[in-house]
């Protein structure tokens, strides 16, 4: 995981890693996206749909809850650039960020996870790890 040095310097560009991915995703506008760090756990994104008040919940399919692992090696390269190769670096993760998560979760049964209409057939929160963009 991530040590204290590392986080900080990355919750620093949590917004806009937030930001690109919400743009790089702007078709999604809907969802609501937020960054999950914290020193004992894989860093992440969590995607989510919002529930409808229509939503049985205790039926599927449920609102999409998508945790979303970062790369370690590629959060570590953003703590420890310079100022304009974390920009460079920033804009790459947001220009690689909706296809690489569509290859992350195209191994899923097509069922489990229906990003486009926003929902997930089965109730909690599917995890997926994004690939290294390399």
């Amino acid at each position: 995981m991530l040590n204290d040095e590392e986080l900080a310097a990355v919750e620093a560009i949590a917004p806009f890693l937030l930001s690109e991915a919400k743009t790089a995703l702007a078709s999604n506008a809907r969802y609501t996206f937020t960054m999950e760090l914290q020193t004992h756990l894989q860093p992440g994104l969590r995607i989510r749909s919002p529930e409808s008040p229509d939503d049985d919940p205790d039926s599927p399919p449920f609102p999409l809850d998508l945790f979303v692992g970062l790369p370690l090696a590629e959060l570590r390269a953003l703590a420890s650039a310079e100022q304009s190769e974390r920009d460079a670096l920033v804009a790459r993760f947001g220009a690689s960020f909706a296809p690489r998560l569509l290859r992350s979760i195209q191994h899923l049964v097509p069922h489990d996870v229906d990003y486009e209409a926003g929902c997930q057939s089965e109730r909690g929160t599917i995890a997926v790890l994004l690939e290294d963009d390399g």
